[in-house]
């Protein structure tokens, strides 16, 4: 379990005083006035990169098709273009290797949602807490009834995660339960849990936000139980007696945990795995294996004419008809992509053959994507488009401009989402040009077909395991200088 700011999260609120972090930071500051030593962030900011080690998994830090990802890796981007600078990532494997960057100045900041242990190097030291985690043990859903750490004895298991993860968590069993003596590393999440998934593993205990992140790639896994107290998250750096990086860190998450921000940046990493169906993800997963593989040359031509990512065109596909060619829903619209009528006419499609069907979605959603205001950047172009091809670019031009009134971005999806929901509210679409409109479909529907692509480049990865930043190992960048 983690809690940040004052996100919702399985049910608590961990609310986090501003008023106390504001007088910690002036603390820090006289501190760091006082020290009478070089100021650290000062020859850094000289530099104009900040330089971190980090931990790579899904959650944390992993490359994608459009480059560097994780919650982890957007909020140091964040934290160091506050200060004017560049992030700078190098990917390590252990705790050791992070020390050892740390204490030779090859970096200045290593992350990947560490554990703040109880005990800490005096050469070290740990930034403000800005999350808390837990460790949790899976397994395969009614193969076995563990509904507590005794259970686990005579169990074949392993611990993702680091040494003193796996010290700690070893502590906790009680005597008698055999100790998991495996330890994987974050970035072999995937494998583990497909080792669970298939029998070759009795459990996995790994850290609730990677369970949570990977859910609906194994929708045979459930969380058997919790072990031990939720453990503060901080980053780490190291202590040359100078407070004014600690005082930059915790002014930025005093200053960026009061806004809006750092809620967006959960819920689009994390949110979207609260309403996990199980039912769905085995189906999508079923189907993609049986139903996809004779309209996948079509999609990657389409794909490859319009410029999306051909997974992203089946995922909207398979939100629509379940990639079946005769689709049909109450309203008319019909085939593979579901369209309408009119819309197979225009681009002189026959909506139930399923290639054609194909085509014509794809131009259709292309069409919607080139007709949106040119300032708007992907991914948020692509999702307004994919909320288009759903409720119409009038209804969704009145929920940007709902958005805009309340003060948000009406160029980003994640503002934009909440005010579709307006427009099912008489009072709100009175004020709009084309009132009343069922916006929580178009929610849903983005949020399916973005859960859908999510486990389709899962399973392309997981048929090329050499592409996948989760299971092949990259070499660290090259040893730098040391800059402090």
């Amino acid at each position: 379990m983690i809690r940040i700011a004052t996100l919702r999260f399985e049910g608590t609120v961990r609310a986090l005083d501003l008023a106390g972090l504001a007088l910690l930071t002036g603390l820090a500051a006289i501190l760091s006035a006082c020290g009478g030593r070089s100021d650290s962030l000062d020859v850094i900011k000289a530099t104009g990169v900040l330089r971190v080690a980090i931990f790579e998994s899904r959650s944390t830090y992993h490359e994608s098709s459009n480059g560097p990802v994780g919650y982890e890796h957007d909020l140091v981007t964040e934290f160091a273009r506050a200060h004017g600078l560049k992030a700078q990532f190098t990917v390590v494997q252990t705790e050791a290797r992070m020390r050892a960057l740390l204490r030779t100045n090859r970096v200045h900041l290593a992350a990947g949602f560490l554990s703040v242990p109880k005990t800490v190097a005096e050469d070290l030291k740990y930034g403000p807490s800005y999350a808390l985690e837990q460790h949790v043990v899976v397994h395969r859903r009614g193969k076995l009834r563990i509904r507590a750490a005794a259970d686990l004895a005579d169990l074949e298991g392993h611990i993702i995660g680091t040494r003193s993860d796996a010290q700690r968590l070893r502590d906790l069993l009680p005597k008698g339960v055999s100790k998991p003596s495996n330890l994987r590393p974050m970035r072999e999440v995937d494998a583990v849990l497909k080792a669970v998934d298939e029998g070759e593993l009795d459990y996995a205990v790994l850290p609730a936000r990677e369970f949570k992140a990977a859910r609906n790639y194994f929708p045979e896994l459930v969380r058997a139980l919790k072990l031990g107290t939720p453990r503060p998250v901080a980053w780490l750096y190291r202590d040359n007696g100078d407070q004014s990086l600690w005082s930059a860190m915790l002014e930025f998450f005093h200053d960026f945990g009061s806004t809006d921000e750092l809620a967006a940046l959960w819920h689009h990493y994390f949110g979207r795995f609260e309403a996990f169906d199980y039912v769905d993800s085995r189906s999508v997963i079923r189907h993609a294996r049986k139903r996809l593989p004779p309209f996948r040359e079509a999609f990657m031509r389409m794909g490859d004419e319009t410029g999306f990512d051909w997974r992203l065109l089946a995922a909207l596909a398979y939100q629509e008809s379940r990639w079946l060619e005769n689709a049909r829903s109450p309203t008319g619209v019909r085939g593979l992509m579901m369209l309408t009528r009119a819309t197979a006419k225009a681009y002189g499609v026959d909506r139930l053959d399923g290639e054609q069907s194909i085509r014509g979605g794809a131009l259709y959603l292309a069409d919607l994507k080139s007709r949106l205001p040119e300032r708007i950047v992907d991914p948020d172009r692509t999702w307004l488009a994919l909320a288009a091809y759903n409720i119409g670019l009038g209804h969704l031009e009145d929920a940007r401009i709902l958005t805009e009134k309340a003060g948000g971005n009406p160029d980003i999806w994640e503002d934009v989402r909440p005010n579709l929901r307006k427009l099912q509210n008489k009072r709100w679409a009175r004020q709009t040009r084309y009132g009343f409109a069922r916006g929580y479909q178009a929610i849903h529907f983005v949020d399916n077909t973005q859960r859908y692509f999510r486990v389709l480049k899962w399973l392309e990865a997981e048929q090329t395991p050499s592409a996948s930043p989760h299971t092949t190992a990259r070499p660290e960048e090259p040893l730098i200088s040391p800059v402090l």
